[in-house]
């Protein structure tokens, strides 16, 4: 094989590289999924706030998609914004609540009120879901499997 050859493989070897590197990630295309997470923990959330009491052991309230995500929700409302992070602020209070009554065994699980998330889990379903409704039009979305082509380049 002569150098060449060699130089224009190892050239588009680079570029391909380089391109795939430096695409954009997220943007307006990850929204729906962002949304779609969010409403994962939220609906979870309103599950276990259910069941709170029923439980002989309670488990902790979900707020693992909020964590990830709650730097990208600059695109939605800002009531909305602000309800999400009063609501998974209040989340984090009842799992810390959880979190002392499992070490201290004096306490017990039908002290911690979890009734006072009611209303804002709800409120926050309601405007994710509205989100997804004028958005995209229905409230799931739709898995995407990536090609050997989107992997490499990207889809948008």
């Amino acid at each position: 094989m002569d150098f060449g050859a060699l130089g224009v493989v190892l050239s588009i070897i680079v570029i391909v590289v380089l391109f795939s590197f430096f695409r954009g990630r997220g943007g307006v295309a990850h929204r729906p999924e962002v949304v779609q997470f969010l409403l994962y923990d939220v609906k979870l959330n309103q599950v276990l706030v259910d069941t709170f009491h029923q439980r002989e052991k309670p488990r902790r309230l979900e707020k693992t998609n909020w964590e990830i995500n709650k730097s990208k929700i600059s695109f939605l409302g800002e009531s909305l914004k602000d309800t999400l992070k009063q609501t998974f602020d209040m989340v984090e209070e009842v799992n810390q609540d959880l979190k002392m009554t499992r070490k201290n065994k004096s306490l017990s699980y039908q002290d911690i009120n979890v009734s006072r998330l009611k209303e804002p889990l709800s409120r926050c379903r309601e405007g994710l879901e509205e989100w997804l409704m004028d958005t995209i039009g229905t409230t799931e979305v739709s898995p995407r499997y990536p090609s050997i082509s989107g992997f490499l380049f990207g889809e948008r």
